[in-house]
């Protein structure tokens, strides 16, 4: 029978996944905020296929870099 994980080991993963949440929400809240005086007019799609390349790169490189660290 598997034991359950320990009550710190569970608040640490709750506090890093509350960390990418609020991370992940300001970063793609403010990439398209950056974007939306270029992409008037555009269809959400065309929007949104320009915001994930920046997103994926804030998200590997600044967002879970500093969750880890954050939690560690």
């Amino acid at each position: 029978m598997p034991r359950s994980p320990s009550l710190p080991a569970v608040l640490g993963r709750l506090r890093f996944l509350g960390t990418l949440m609020v991370g992940a929400y300001l970063l793609i809240n403010a990439l398209l905020t950056l974007l939306a005086p270029l992409t008037a007019g555009w269809s959400t799609w065309s929007v949104t296929a320009l915001a994930v390349p920046p997103m994926v790169l804030g998200m590997v490189y600044l967002v879970i870099p500093i969750a880890r660290r954050g939690t560690a």
